[in-house]
């Protein structure tokens, strides 16, 4: 499987979840996206291409044999361009609490009208267009199933996320793809609450199959997203 992060994360969020499923006997890959996590890539002008080749170059790297690409949060807009550079590259792909688009829109335009206003603001304030939630609001909608404790190490963690991904328009739909397609959702997520995540799926055609944790739940329960990971391979 290869793990592509959210915003604001990094490989390292998926680390348990890789751990759980060695456990399994499957191998898990995850990276840093440009300018998350421990990659040096300046953020100022990242677009969601970067975060497109980024996730082909990783299925590169993992050679000819078909793997499970799964997306968490903000990565859902990545993985149908992935899927259509390297069809033969992915067998199934994973929709994990990910926000999706059809072919031609744009991430911002999918992010609660309440919200828009702050991540301009956000980004316009900062000195590099990126946007960072302060701890309480990261620690209520990213991992709320977290102690304080464990949450403030998590958000210790987190990088700026860019503004430039949610701007520009997919070029590929979730709409689209025409490999295999799972959608998993959390039943007290409060980035994408279930009903918003129906819709979500719904755009690429899936109805989601929900499951206990929080958005974070890679963090929250890595054992149980293993374990329904498999369960629904």
């Amino acid at each position: 499987m290869l793990f592509i992060h959210g915003g604001s994360h990094g490989a390292w969020c998926w680390q348990p979840v890789i751990a759980a499923l060695e456990r399994y006997g499957v191998r898990g890959h995850a990276i840093d996206l440009p300018g998350a996590g421990e990659d040096p890539t300046p953020r100022a002008g990242l677009g969601l291409a970067d975060y497109v080749a980024a996730t082909v170059a990783a299925l590169d790297r993992l050679g000819p044999r078909p793997v499970t690409l799964v997306g968490h949060s903000i990565a859902g807009m990545v993985l149908p361009g992935a899927v259509a550079a390297r069809p033969e590259r992915v067998a199934t792909v994973v929709f994990l609490a990910a926000l999706t688009l059809r072919r031609g829109e744009r991430g911002i335009d999918q992010v609660p009208a309440a919200r828009r206003p702050a991540y301009f603001a956000m980004a316009a304030a900062s000195p590099d267009n990126t946007l960072s939630l302060p701890f309480d609001e990261a620690w209520r909608r990213f991992f709320n199933h977290l102690p304080e404790t464990t949450a403030r190490a998590a958000y210790a963690r987190l990088t700026p996320q860019p503004l430039g991904p949610y701007l520009d328009r997919a070029g590929q739909g979730a709409d689209g793809m025409t490999c295999a397609a799972r959608y998993l959702a959390m039943d007290d997520d409060h980035t994408f609450p279930p009903d918003t995540a129906a819709a979500f799926a719904a755009k690429a055609g899936l109805v989601p199959t929900l499951i206990p944790g929080d958005h974070c739940v890679m963090l929250s329960d890595p054992g149980g997203l293993a374990a329904a990971l498999l369960d629904h391979a």
